[in-house]
């Protein structure tokens, strides 16, 4: 599980602050998994305010882009960002 370029920040699309663990729309590739950055949402946001309240988004709780084709759950750490789970 690894992104084809790693983004240096991530803004939440439903309430506009910066991420630090959230979740990630992507596209596969051959070269990884391209993020889809305007569609991310924060973790507080995706267990509140899209899908479930109290459970995970699903992607198409988070973008109707038909490339999308997986959602990441990433956490910005010092070395980068880190996949933690692809869904």
């Amino acid at each position: 599980m690894t992104l084809a370029f790693e983004p240096s920040t991530l803004t939440c699309a439903v309430c506009g602050d910066g991420i630090d663990s959230g979740y990630l729309p992507v596209t596969g590739t051959d070269g990884g998994d391209e993020p889809l950055t305007d569609a991310a949402a924060c973790d507080a946001c995706g267990f509140t305010a899209v899908g479930m309240g109290g459970c995970a988004p699903e992607l198409d709780d988070l973008t109707d882009d038909p490339a999308a084709d997986a959602l990441c759950h990433v956490r910005f750490t010092g070395d980068g960002v880190e996949v933690l789970r692809r869904k």
